[in-house]
């Protein structure tokens, strides 16, 4: 008789009732803990299938340990005192068994779950409906921890809704995914856009009388919703219920626009102008490439980026390679590292059961999401930081050179 209620099954049950839609979600995204991406769980071979349901992976460090699952939005499922967080984090301690669920340590789940709560804002534990007592409950309700009863492995329901808490200061760990979701997954595969005019075009298509989309496809790009994103990425716009807004940083670009040119209309025709043109940023228009890379240098992967050839540089890297720069980039901050240049679909390959880096796969030219080597590579480079453009070749991706074009030496 197969397994059905190992630890893999109640998680993946888990985030199934907790996060239904996390693959479209705009405002939610959840990573599994790098000890599933074992092939087997007390000698049962985990299925496949299974796999990918409990994908993406990351390294999960929080102060008092390494939860099973950390999401980012709000649950699809009843929370109380949900009105004091817009964005929660949550984590889920699954516990299950491998022949019989009635077993499963569900009290030591609880602990573990109560004891994130100073640093996430929602705890649960998952566990097969026959190991939850009414004394596990009890105690679950005493410690402010949600309880989700797992049927089998299609099933499964939040028999003790959990209460939003106010967490403190967020680790490394949590700003990595919280990043991810709150840019709409945005880096999940390419960067929007390769050209910095595009992301600051949608800023003053917002600001400009008329139809925003209208007004953004006639003197910027077609792809609307590629400088969109890209806009909400670098935080200009801000989404809303009833439309995009500018944001403080999006209104500095307005600002500077008029300062420029003497009105978003005149800016506007100057964009149109530089459409299709494949001169550098910085040579065709340097104020307005400097403004970019101001914007571009509060994102946290650009500085993820420059700090890592910063090191290498130092170390007598100069010319580095996609391989040098990633490895650096897990040095420096493993959990945002594998958001920003590791695919979705290869974290089992990249990432060890225990949360360290197989540095033999970072060879692999697959692994990589497109939007770091192509569209966001190349945007470093028209800002006047990098010293050469992206490539979406693969046979090409680990030769192209990584340079920054001064290097400070931290």
């Amino acid at each position: 008789m197969p397994v059905s209620l190992a630890e893999p099954t109640v998680l993946a049950a888990a985030k199934d009732t907790l996060y239904p839609d996390v693959a479209t979600a705009p405002d939610q995204y959840a990573v599994t803990e790098t000890q599933f991406t074992k092939s087997t769980w007390g000698g049962w071979t985990i299925p496949q299938a299974l796999r990918e349901r409990l994908a993406p992976y990351n390294t999960i460090r929080l102060t008092a340990g390494e939860p099973d699952l950390l999401g980012v939005g709000m649950p699809a499922t009843e929370v109380l005192n949900g009105e004091a967080a817009t964005t929660p984090v949550t984590v889920i301690e699954a516990k299950g068994h491998n022949s019989d669920p009635a077993a499963a340590d569900i009290a030591r789940g609880i602990t573990q779950a109560h004891n994130h709560l100073s640093e996430v804002n929602l705890g649960y534990v998952a566990a097969p409906t026959p190991s939850i007592t009414d004394t596990a409950r009890a105690q679950a309700r005493n410690l402010n921890v949600g309880v989700i009863a797992v049927d089998d492995s299609d099933s499964a329901r939040v028999i003790e809704p959990a209460r939003v808490t106010g967490a403190g200061e967020f680790s490394t760990t949590i700003d990595a995914v919280r990043l991810q979701a709150t840019t709409h997954r945005l880096t999940d595969g390419s960067f929007p856009v390769n050209h910095p005019k595009n992301y600051l075009g949608y800023a003053l298509a917002v600001a400009a009388d008329g139809d925003t989309e209208t007004v953004y496809a006639d003197h910027v790009i077609n792809d609307v919703s590629g400088g969109r994103r890209g806009a909400i990425l670098l935080n200009l716009v801000d989404e809303q219920p009833t439309g995009d807004s500018l944001t403080h940083l999006g209104a500095e670009v307005v600002r500077f626009a008029r300062q420029q040119h003497g009105s978003v209309t005149a800016t506007l025709e100057v964009f149109d102008g530089w459409t299709g043109r494949s001169t550098r940023f910085t040579e065709l228009a340097p104020r307005w490439a400097q403004l970019a890379r101001s914007v571009a240098i509060q994102y946290e992967p650009t500085r993820l980026i420059i700090e890592s050839l910063e090191r290498l540089h130092d170390s007598g890297c100069q010319a580095a390679s996609l391989v040098d720069v990633a490895l650096a980039a897990t040095r420096l901050n493993q959990p945002l590292a594998v958001e920003v240049f590791f695919t979705r679909d290869r974290r089992e390959d990249v990432l060890t059961a225990d949360g360290g880096i197989d540095d033999s796969v970072l060879a692999d030219p697959t692994i990589y999401k497109s939007g770091v080597h192509f569209q966001f590579k190349y945007q470093l480079y028209h800002l006047g930081i990098l010293t050469s453009g992206g490539t979406d070749d693969k046979d090409a991706v680990l030769s192209n050179e990584w340079q920054l074009e001064q290097a400070v030496c931290l």
